[in-house]
């Protein structure tokens, strides 16, 4: 059958309401890639040419009427989870789900074969026109279930990007704006929010429950974060309770339990109609331990009493069947402790208040997992979940501004994860979503599909490489390269390090040449991201803008900027006066960042106001609080002329003075890998000096002998080591000699040791071995 203006789509009467819905969206959908929209016909017979039918089996007519003409085999996925038949049969397209999800994703792999990105409605992501799109038999398939059950994402941290930016484009968090974000999770084939709560509240914000109908509508299953049980925001509580509140005045279950335990019923009345992962537990107000000077046990029994409440809530008000009712228990923060109880005090840890509870554990807060299940553990009913991080707000550090994860990292340990039996539940901190729907997709892909994404053939490199081959179809193969190196690289460096906490230290501003070998990776991404912005088609450059250029320009600005700052602090306290050179560098840095977020701000009819809000530079604390521009230094050098030498690898200079005088010392010949190195000769007064360098080593190459350094400069010279004249020399080592000519700045002697004895060992690709006094490894990945 071909999709094309004269196709029609059958809306049946009989269909869940948020299916059709989602048929409207793919009605769009089709309009943005041939043109026209779908005829919408309520009767097969009214089709025009080819038709598309979907239906959820046990609500479909047609369906049944389908299978029991042979055209379709119902029976592959009745009773499955979120499964769908995807079927061209003459001029039909025939999509059976298994359930309401499994319909959705059905329709949605529709705009998947036809090239539509799912940031085609969150981010402007335009497919390419077609005039046709033909669906054959290569194309049929029964779709498996889902590897975990439980995939999603949650909205932190959203003051004041995400929230200015809902504002202004909503009016706040309601329907409106979480309709695109329903829709985002659903086209990734996703299936589990917990929405933003830092100062809104998901079942008032709708208005009313329209938030939570609209979930519900669109088959979109609602949970709560890791300190807001029984379907209530924590942000409600705040409203509601007071001195004469039925809800007491209180968050504290021993204090006020009739008012606590009467908060969490209302919740759960109100709620425990739809679609939930329930969370259960009990934590602090705003993400704080409940009793945080009491005992492990006191604080084990105080948890033990709230699940057991909990549970009784559960069964009167949702469902007396309580197995048949998702819950989640997150043990996060100080609940882990809770859970494994120590040699003394037994832990919660195989009680009968957790049986059928998911338990949730999670990372570190930065990407690393920190615990998982053992054999033993794994046979527990209710399963495991994960809490990951790719935004976080909290000690010891935050980082919330732009996308810093790199995904050979997530793929590490998410697949860690999954083959210790995390299979339940996967939700992931994504903060404001802007910026981060690169590795969100990945992650979703990887919960739906484990098998085919967690292939050690399929690697970071080759999902970023098909990602951008499918979000940006009208640019070059040569342009999409770059894109994936951009991706590639700029995400590594931002994941080394992440950006809210690169200091103008972090990397040493001259050992082994770190800072510098940074700096151009940095600045290389930086101009490639300004080249392409220039250059791609302008159906691209939405897709460009925000998946690519922000996270990419933002982040190595910033790192480029800490860099200079580390370059002009160093340079400056050992008085040269090529530290000048950087201040004018750091202060385009800051300019290029306040551009970039104007930038932001206004792009696209403002689509992404205010979100590059969130502070990003120097901080001082684990959050934004006293942070501050980068300090640089200026200097105005000594009164006389002086010269200052050092040598790579090692921090000691020396201007070479007769009472000063340090000697400095090379070691790093004897790597037998190495050939080359540098001395560093820098001015420290406002004068050019001419400077010697005496070799009378034969196997020793110097690229300049006899020259003259400028006041501003820093001057490198190579050294180069010929081995083969080396090898057949018995003395392997040499002293330079380094001189201020005519003794232009004084009685100057510089003497540089070199050694280059070394060991020559035939070893195995992968093989460290120490030669200096150090052994230096990179990760692979």
């Amino acid at each position: 059958m071909k999709i094309n203006s004269n196709v029609s789509i059958l809306m049946e009467d009989s269909a869940f309401s948020g299916v059709l819905k989602i048929a409207d969206k793919i009605c769009l959908d089709i309009q943005r890639v041939t043109g026209t929209s779908p005829t919408k016909i309520k009767n097969i017979k009214d089709a025009k040419e080819d038709i598309i039918i979907f239906g959820t089996v046990g609500k479909s007519p047609i369906l049944d009427q389908l299978s029991k003409d042979g055209k379709i085999l119902l029976d592959s996925v009745k009773n499955k989870n979120e499964i769908y038949s995807f079927t061209s049969y003459g001029n039909m397209l025939i999509i059976a789900g298994s359930d309401k999800r499994g319909t959705i994703y059905g329709l949605f792999h529709i705009s998947e074969l036809m090239g539509v990105s799912p940031l085609v409605d969150w981010a402007d992501v335009m497919p390419e026109h077609k005039n046709e799109i033909e669906i054959t038999e290569k194309d049929n398939l029964i779709s498996q279930e889902p590897s975990v059950k439980f995939r999603g994402f949650f909205i932190n941290d959203e003051w004041p990007a995400f929230g200015n930016w809902a504002n202004k484009h909503f009016g706040g968090f309601n329907a409106k704006m979480y309709e695109h974000v329903f829709e985002l999770l659903l086209r990734m084939k996703g299936n589990y929010l917990w929405p933003a709560m830092w100062a809104s509240r998901f079942s008032n914000d709708g208005p009313d429950l329209a938030n939570a109908e609209l979930a519900d509508e669109l088959g979109v299953i609602m949970g709560a974060s890791h300190h807001e049980p029984c379907c209530r925001a924590g942000e409600e509580y705040k409203y509601l309770r007071g001195k004469d509140s039925v809800y007491g005045d209180a968050w504290n279950f021993i204090k006020n339990r009739d008012g606590i335990t009467k908060f969490w019923e209302d919740g759960l009345k109100r709620n425990g109609k739809f679609e939930n992962v329930i969370t259960v537990g009990m934590r602090g107000e705003a993400d704080t331990a409940i009793m945080q000077n009491a005992t492990l046990k006191d604080n084990i029994d105080l948890l033990r009493d709230v699940l057991k409440t909990q549970n009784n809530l559960i069964k009167k008000y949702v469902n007396e069947n309580i197995t048949k009712v998702p819950r989640m228990l997150a043990l996060y923060k100080e609940v882990e402790p809770y859970f494994y109880g120590d040699k003394k005090t037994k832990g919660l840890i195989n009680s009968e208040e957790l049986e059928g509870v998911t338990l949730m554990l999670c990372d570190d807060n930065h990407g690393n997992l920190r615990t998982l299940p053992t054999k033993k553990m794994r046979n527990h009913k209710g399963g495991y979940g994960m809490y990951y991080h790719f935004d976080y707000h909290g000690w010891p550090f935050s980082y919330e501004w732009f996308n810093t994860s790199h995904l050979a990292k997530i793929k590490e340990q998410m697949t860690t994860a999954y083959d210790f039996g995390i299979r339940e539940l996967w939700v992931v901190n994504i903060g404001d979503i802007m910026t981060n729907e690169f590795p969100l997709n990945f992650f979703l892909d990887l919960a739906y599909n484990y098998k085919k994404y967690s292939d050690m053939k399929y690697t970071a490199e080759k999902y970023t490489s098909e990602w951008v081959d499918f979000n940006f179809p009208s640019v070059s193969s040569e342009q999409k390269s770059e894109i994936c190196k951009i991706i590639n690289g700029y995400s590594k460096l931002a994941h080394m390090r992440r950006t809210e906490c690169v200091q103008s230290d972090t990397y040493h501003a001259i050992n082994f040449g770190e800072s510098d070998e940074i700096l151009k990776k940095a600045q290389t991404i930086i101009e490639k991201c300004k080249k392409l912005k220039s250059e791609l088609p302008e159906n691209a450059a939405n897709c460009f803008f925000t998946q690519v250029y922000v996270p990419a320009l933002g982040n190595m600005n910033v790192l480029k900027m800490q860099l200079l700052c580390g370059k002009n602090h160093w340079l400056a306290q050992k008085g040269a006066m090529a530290a000048n050179n950087y201040v004018e560098k750091i202060r385009e840095c800051l300019e290029e960042d306040k551009k970039l977020i104007n930038e932001i701000d206004t792009q696209n009819n403002s689509k992404w106001y205010a979100m590059g809000w969130s502070e990003h530079f120097g901080f001082t604390g684990w959050n934004e609080e006293e942070n501050q521009y980068p300090l640089y230094m200026i200097t105005d050098g000594a009164r006389k002329k002086r010269l200052i030498i050092w040598v790579d690898g090692d921090e000691t200079t020396t201007s070479g003075l007769p009472w000063s005088k340090k000697n400095l010392k090379i070691d790093s010949f004897r790597n037998p890998h190495c050939s080359k190195t540098h001395i560093n000769i820098a001015s420290g007064s406002k004068d050019d000096i001419p400077f010697k360098i005496e070799n009378n080593a034969e196997w020793l190459k110097i690229a300049e002998v006899d020259g003259i350094v400028k006041f501003d400069e820093v001057k490198k010279i190579d050294i180069e080591i010929d081995r083969t004249i080396l090898d057949k020399t018995e003395c392997k080592n040499t002293i330079l000699k380094i001189t201020g000519a005519d003794n232009s700045a004084g009685n100057v002697e510089i003497s540089v040791y070199i050694n280059a004895e070394y060991f020559d060992i035939e070893a195995e690709d992968g093989t460290f071995i120490q030669t200096t006094d150090y052994i230096s490894m990179e990760s692979i990945s």
